[in-house]
């Protein structure tokens, strides 16, 4: 949950945000039960702004043997590819990458989406983008397209949400991407357990805009092996199926558990530990589609972790990270790898807010 946000009038403006020291506090503003199948005008704008650029070493690509669609908004085009299961046929990031100064895609202006707190950059459908909002809302999520547009809001049937804090998207008990909710957020640190949703990524276009139901939604819960903690990230690792969750907290504490992970439980979580975590307050991150680096984000301050081939989540944690940019944010809770892993996208809290898109050059 987050802290009562401050309005910036600089929100658009751009902040590497390497040396800025990260937040230390959360708490949460709700948003009322929706009901509401109306789409609101949204405002796109385009513009590519200036700022600092993290460096590092070149960007490798390894072939791919599986399928990719490549979709051009505007002046950005990106590419997709479908990511199931054992199947890592994108990434080969081997060096800290070099990224372009944040680009604002376009502003999300929609009277549902007041607070993101968890987004995914579709691997199946191109140019559409998940997302949902923080604690206070039902357990729901939405569709919006590289314009911000609604594309529709999906209702989860036989789920709780008392504080959704991210989602993710990876492989499930069936083919084809399944995404993933996680009900993890715990300011009081106080609940005995939490619960992490998964369902099947469904077809964004055929909800037409409109609110529809979506049924069988697995529920997973989980409990910490010492004792409650308040966690912002939920990762999925496509390689294995094992479900990642950063805590918030200082020191930063990593939990797994081993996939593929079956419905039900409760399960316990196991740490992964050593971990290099130069900043504390995560509240966001992602895993590459190929699994070839983990990204985690706080409120000023981001981190790329590269994991050579063979190399398990631990591993990878246990190794320096690399400092990536992030742009000025209100309050950012999200990021989200782009399905081809050429870059990484970002969005804050609030009402009318950017959708940031960091390309890796």
């Amino acid at each position: 949950m987050a802290p009562p946000r401050i309005v910036l009038a600089a929100a658009s403006l751009v902040l590497a945000c390497n040396d800025a020291g990260p937040a230390d506090t959360s708490a949460s503003s709700t948003t009322g039960d929706a009901t509401t199948t109306t789409s609101v005008d949204t405002t796109t704008t385009t513009t590519t702004t200036t700022g600092p650029v993290t460096t590092g070493g070149p960007l490798t690509t390894g072939d791919s043997d599986g399928g990719t669609s490549t979709t051009t908004t505007g002046d950005l085009t990106t590419s997709s590819s479908t990511t199931t299961g054992d199947d890592t046929t994108t990434g080969g990031l081997t060096r800290c990458p070099q990224v372009a100064p944040p680009a604002q895609l376009s502003i999300v202006a929609d009277d549902q989406i007041h607070e993101t707190s968890g987004l995914v950059a579709s691997r199946s459908q191109p140019g559409v983008f998940w997302l949902h909002n923080d604690s206070g809302d039902g357990p729901r999520f939405f569709a919006v397209d590289a314009d911000g547009a609604r594309l529709g809001t999906f209702e989860v049937e036989d789920a709780l949400a008392i504080d959704w804090e991210d989602m993710s998207s990876g492989p499930g008990p069936t083919p084809g991407e399944w995404l993933y909710f996680g009900d993890i957020g715990d300011n009081p640190e106080a609940r005995p357990s939490i619960t992490v949703y998964r369902l099947p990524e469904p077809d964004a276009a055929a909800a037409g805009g409109a609110t529809v139901t979506v049924e069988g939604a697995e529920a997973i819960e989980l409990v910490y092996p010492d004792e409650p903690h308040n966690a912002e990230t939920l990762m999925i690792d496509p390689q294995t199926g094992d479900l990642v969750i950063v805590a918030k907290g200082d020191p930063t504490r990593v939990f797994r558990l081993p996939g593929p992970v079956a419905a039900g439980g409760p399960y316990t979580l196991e740490e992964v530990a050593p971990i290099q975590f130069p900043a504390v307050v995560a509240t966001g991150g992602d895993i590459s589609p190929a699994g070839d680096f983990i990204a985690v984000r706080t409120y000023f301050q981001a981190f790329l972790w590269l994991r050579p081939p063979g190399a398990t989540i631990a591993d990878a944690f246990a190794g320096e990270p690399c400092t990536i940019p992030l742009a000025l944010e209100i309050q950012g809770e999200t990021l989200a790898v782009a399905p081809d892993a050429s870059g990484y996208y970002t969005m804050s809290e609030g009402d009318a807010v950017p959708l940031w898109w960091y390309a890796f050059d």
